[in-house]
């Protein structure tokens, strides 16, 4: 069999041909990077003669968008007669011995394996990071090259921080595609990107077409404040300790547990599961450690917590009451938690908070988080209100348990009258 290979753009080859073990791109929609992504597995597993027990893996978020990249290749290879494929676990069989595989990337866990020689992580940005780092442990044995190739998703997307790594590590390299880059190789019309552009929103087009970052203008809490949240360089005070814990409901979600420094995070500590014994006495722990005050523990009342507020005698947060009164005057929020995550929102805005818990996986969670600290689309002119926690959940695959541990600071900044932050 003769292999031809296909025309490729200037940045395919670009990226095809980085004499990095990793590279990381963040491209446009529909500017081939999943095309050429397929011409380099297949030409990895191509490479020696006899590979009788290689593997090389295509991975993407889920098992549909596996096998979309499936079907394209068995498309091309039918033809010859020369390989077999599995089409219900998606492989595919090469004449020299070499086994390709689609897999999803949803359980982080089917990403361990050995004998894997090449790897593509497609839609990177759209998966979770603990995918990532499975996969990630997986090339070690091997030490296999693997290209990461996805849309921008926002400044705190685990992709696009790997970013920062390209930049003082060799083994890495970054690329960025945009749709003019596209326009200018063919790939794309100028007609129908103008049309794109004209069609969506300009936060829209520009992520998913400019790969540029562009703050929603219903979010609160700018990206560059976040960032600094975590970068050591926020003077803020220290001194009283306090626990905020957002406590899991009846099995869903996590636990989470902040000690705080005054205004800094120093601790945090997660539970899997719902049981009221063990967060009190994970509560518990925490606070003989820290020298914490049962008057300066609070945790979420809604579900579960009630339980453990009651055991602990501490303070208890519900998401739905009343707004605490500012100055002695009501104003117009819809509840606690939206006053509470307003007053976040001016605290990491004016560098008056710290995150100093060295976690590169929760660092990453919270910022993304943070973000969707947004006003409500379908507002009531009357209230303040934000996106609502359903929203945040369908959009980011979680709840948002770390911000909301951070959100229930404020109940004590707003209690001490102390929360004015200019």
């Amino acid at each position: 069999m003769e292999v031809i290979q296909p025309n490729l753009t200037f940045y395919q080859k670009d990226i095809l041909f980085s004499k990095a073990r990793f590279t990381v791109t963040e491209a446009s929609t529909k500017a081939g990077k999943t095309y050429s992504h397929i011409i380099w597995l297949y030409g990895k597993a191509h490479e020696h003669e006899s590979a009788l027990g290689r593997n090389y893996w295509w991975v993407a978020p889920v098992y549909y968008q596996a096998e979309i990249a499936f079907k394209r290749l068995k498309k091309y290879l039918t033809p010859t007669g020369l390989y077999r494929f599995n089409n219900s676990s998606f492989v595919i069989y090469c004449p020299n011995g070499a086994e390709i595989h689609f897999r999803s990337a949803d359980n982080p866990d089917n990403l361990y394996g050995e004998d894997v020689y090449g790897a593509v992580f497609d839609e990177a940005s759209r998966a979770k990071v603990e995918s990532w780092y499975s996969l990630r442990s997986t090339l070690t044995s091997t030490q296999a090259p693997c290209k990461l190739i996805g849309n921008f998703k926002g400044m705190s997307n685990w992709l696009h921080k790997l970013k920062e790594l390209c930049y003082r590590d060799d083994a890495y390299e970054y690329f960025k595609v945009t749709c003019w880059d596209a326009v200018k190789a063919g790939i794309l019309s100028e007609d129908e990107v103008m049309q794109a552009k004209a069609d969506l929103p300009d936060r829209i087009f520009k992520e998913l077409y400019e790969v540029e970052a562009v703050e929603d203008k219903d979010q609160l809490i700018q990206v560059e404040s976040i960032l600094k949240l975590f970068k050591g360089i926020n003077k803020v005070s220290k001194g009283i300790k306090y626990i905020t814990a957002d406590i899991a409901r009846m099995g869903k979600d996590k636990t989470v547990v902040f000690v705080w420094d005054d205004m800094s995070v120093i601790d945090v500590k997660e539970l899997s599961t719902s049981s009221v014994k063990e967060s009190v006495t994970l509560i518990q722990k925490l606070s003989a450690q820290y020298n914490v005050n049962r008057d300066n523990i609070i945790v979420d009342e809604d579900g579960v917590g009630g339980g453990v507020k009651d055991y602990l005698y501490c303070k208890g947060f519900i998401n739905g009451s009343k707004p605490v009164k500012e100055s002695g005057e009501k104003l117009g929020f819809m509840n606690l938690k939206t006053q509470c995550y307003w007053r976040l929102a001016e605290y990491i805005n004016a560098n008056k908070l710290s995150f100093d818990v060295d976690d590169r996986e929760l660092r990453t969670n919270l910022s993304e988080e943070l973000e969707y600290v947004r006003l409500a689309k379908e507002i009531d002119t009357t209230k303040i209100q934000l996106l609502g926690k359903d929203k945040i959940k369908r959009e980011l695959g979680r709840s948002p348990d770390y911000s909301d541990s951070l959100m229930m600071r404020m109940y004590f900044v707003l209690n001490s009258g102390a929360y004015m932050v200019y």
